[in-house]
């Protein structure tokens, strides 16, 4: 017999990559899964409904999960195994025919995929990823990192597309940088006075990562800056990680990844239960709530960041509250 098993809002009954032989029914609550595209690499998320299975492919077919079981408000979930959902689909038609119309829309949907990888004639400069750094170092006023980014962009690419614009950016970044350090002329051939080199890439430096997240974000480019914040999260405890969580959080936020926000948020406060960011944190994630229809969980979070924001976060989270009807 199927074992009902009860779970509390924010917990994860399996991981992507998890290897087990369990299908599961959602008798009651809010689940959602999160997987990732192959063709598109971004996160897709997908809401289970009360009376559903989940977990079923990879239970039958013996492979690891392919997407991440989260739990969104406190559910009811029975526990198959293998042998007892094959029992109990064999006495449902009904199950087995649903089952195998999403099974052939999901082959078909990947066959499209692969179809269109094969058939790509887009090509990449490999000079336009640093170009783009640079780029957008100085559109964020970071004009020291422009000019680092600038040079080492010369150094590389001598005869790249892009010079003319580096040489500017390098040429501007040196005029606006208030130390007044010089970043070379390029606009001969004579000598520059080079700055430190950056031969490694930007994510392995969490305060260049960072500072490119922050431009990225300031210009609404929220994929792109949550692949620079990440990498900061990545590196592990370094003094701007939290930083780099709530930057993360905002990024999923606007781009309504609000089950993942939350997913990534609640593993923050598990690490850090004493950081200093931790107002901004439970005011995005009482953003989330809001957004997924849970104003009670909202307002919980936002009454809690309140207790500790600063005088310049305050307003904000009040207002927020107000909203939630606190």
């Amino acid at each position: 017999m199927p074992k009902a098993v009860q779970y509390k809002t924010n917990s994860i009954v399996y991981f992507a990559g998890d290897v087990d032989d369990k299908v599961f029914l959602l008798q009651k609550g809010r689940m959602a899964l999160t997987s990732t595209d192959i063709e598109t690499g971004k996160q897709i998320t997908e809401y289970i409904r009360e009376g559903e299975f989940f977990g079923v492919k990879s239970a039958l077919g013996h492979f690891p999960r392919e997407e991440s079981a989260m739990v969104i408000a406190d559910s009811i979930v029975l526990a198959f195994s293998t042998a007892e959902f094959e029992a109990f689909a064999q006495t449902n038609t009904r199950i087995i025919m649903k089952m195998l119309k999403v099974f052939s829309n999901q082959l078909r949907h990947i066959h499209r995929q692969i179809e269109s990888r094969l058939d790509s004639k887009e090509e990449t400069n490999p000079d336009d990823g640093l170009f783009s750094v640079a780029k957008c170092f100085y559109n964020s006023q970071q004009y020291r990192a422009a000019g680092e980014v600038a040079v080492r962009y010369l150094q590389l690419y001598p005869s790249g597309k892009h010079v003319q614009e580096v040489k500017d950016i390098a040429k501007s970044a040196q005029t606006a940088q208030a130390s007044g350090r010089s970043f070379g002329d390029y606009s001969g051939g004579g000598q520059t006075n080079e700055p430190r080199r950056t031969d490694g890439p930007v994510g392995n430096d969490p305060n260049l990562a960072l500072t490119l997240a922050e431009g990225l974000a300031g210009q609404g480019k929220w994929e792109e800056a949550y692949k620079q914040y990440h990498s900061v999260i990545e590196l592990g405890e370094t003094p701007v990680v939290g930083k780099a969580y709530v930057g993360a959080g905002q990024c999923l936020y606007e781009q309504e990844e609000h089950v993942r926000c939350v997913q990534l948020l609640s593993g923050y406060i598990s690490q850090y239960p004493k950081s200093g960011q931790m107002a901004d944190v439970l005011m995005y994630m009482g953003l989330c709530y809001q957004k997924m229809d849970q104003p009670d969980k909202a307002k919980a979070f936002f009454n809690k960041a309140l207790t500790m924001a600063g005088p310049l976060l305050a307003p904000k989270v009040r207002e927020l509250l107000e909203s939630c009807g606190g």
